[in-house]
């Protein structure tokens, strides 16, 4: 395993991975798939867009890189740093972060893609090209990448083989769909997923529950163009709060003790309030004498979530209650809702309340670190955060990303 030389004290628990034009084209078969393999084409009024399966619907866009482009009509026009390895360092250091954990982009942050079109033999080439291709050209390159695997969800045996592949390949944690029934598949809790958890607890690789997973609620048509833009962003959190409360009364960590699940992107401010609400209930209608639960959700939350931030000052006041070695930052590059150019800013602003530097190690970096079981070497980091004494916070930074009508 290749060491992590840290030198700024930092990792990214959330970012995305633009996939490149050859992520398929390079690794599938032209003579067994021919056109059906991803790959970009020209449309009529000059624009580009994915082909997939033979047709130009492809995955719905070029690519999701709201927060540093806001729209882009050809490849040529995609920043190499959103989908070049090498490219992505050079933001790495912009914004002083030591290492960055990837999550896919237009296949699906919840690995909701590649689930339903065409063969089932197509379709698990395209995830395996895309897993391979996050080892060969981002982990493999730098142990400052954090490989995160998809798998086939529509056979539950494929995808236990998948998740063995992956991990031996290098992957760190899986990037699962938090309400895998609005696919058409089982639910969360059922017992067709349970080899699947299984195999998580017996690698100790986490389940990473990317946002999105749930259609949010609209913003209303009669608001402002530009005031829905902004809400709509909100609201795909709210939507997440959903996910997991089920998952905390699921049921799956009873079964389950040793499973470890991450709610990624949506902020943790919410979850002091939601936990308190959750075991109110609970032991209002007395679940544990009406179900086989044991546990409140509280307790389940505190040993088996984690969370993700990137820009809130009231989560992190609130850290004591959420559980500080359970909380990990992110940047979210290139996302609408990134905090590039300012991430230094930004995390400054979120922590200035945090007296322990302990503390604020755990959260910049040491959660991550045991989490995705990654082997640092510490001896170089200068981090002004990890000095005693209360953090000081400078005037906030003028937005340098483009505005932007998608929520990613």
């Amino acid at each position: 395993m290749a060491i992590l030389k840290m030198k700024y004290g930092v990792i990214s628990a959330d970012d995305h991975v633009q996939e490149a034009p050859d992520v398929w084209t390079n690794r599938m078969s032209k003579g067994k798939f021919g056109d059906d393999i991803p790959h970009i084409v020209d449309l009529p009024d000059g624009s580009q867009t994915w082909a997939l399966g033979g047709t130009s619907k492809g995955f719905g866009g070029l690519a999701r890189i709201a927060g540093v482009k806001a729209k882009v009509r050809t490849w040529d026009e995609v920043p190499r740093s959103t989908y070049v390895a090498a490219e992505r360092l050079k933001i790495l250091d912009q914004e002083e972060v030591d290492a960055s954990v990837l999550f896919p982009n237009i296949i699906g942050i919840t690995n909701q893609n590649f689930q339903k079109e065409g063969s089932e033999e197509f379709r698990l080439a395209c995830i395996r090209a895309y897993n391979d291709w996050l080892i060969e050209e981002w982990q493999d390159y730098s142990p400052r990448f954090i490989a995160q695997c998809v798998t086939p969800m529509w056979d539950v045996e494929l995808c236990v083989a998948e998740i063995h592949r992956a991990v031996k390949r290098g992957h760190k944690a899986l990037a699962w769909h938090g309400a895998p029934h609005v696919l058409g598949l089982k639910y969360f809790n059922d017992p067709y997923w349970y080899p699947v958890f299984q195999a998580c607890c017996d690698l100790d690789v986490p389940l990473c529950l990317h946002s999105t997973a749930l259609p949010a609620l609209p913003a209303w048509e009669s608001l402002q163009a530009g005031a829905r833009t902004a809400l709509s962003v909100s609201m795909t959190f709210v939507s997440h709060m959903e996910i997991v409360s089920n998952i905390l009364y699921s049921g799956v960590f009873e079964q389950f003790p040793k499973l470890k699940t991450i709610s990624v992107e949506s902020g943790v401010g919410w979850l002091p309030y939601l936990l308190e609400e959750l075991d109110h209930e609970f032991e209002e209608r007395k679940v544990a004498k009406n179900t086989t639960l044991t546990k409140k959700p509280s307790e389940i939350f505190r040993t088996n979530m984690w969370s993700t931030f990137w820009h809130e000052r009231h989560g992190i006041r609130s850290r004591d209650e959420i559980g500080v070695d359970k909380i990990m930052y992110s940047t979210d590059y290139p996302h609408g809702t990134t905090t590039w150019p300012k991430s230094v800013w930004c995390r400054t602003h979120s922590l200035q309340d945090v007296v322990a530097v302990d503390d604020r190690r755990k959260i910049l970096m040491d959660n991550a670190i045991g989490l995705y079981k990654l082997a640092v070497d510490k001896s170089q980091i200068n981090q002004p955060l990890y000095q005693p004494g209360p953090i000081t916070v400078g005037p906030r930074p003028e937005a340098a990303k483009p505005a932007s009508g998608a929520s990613v």
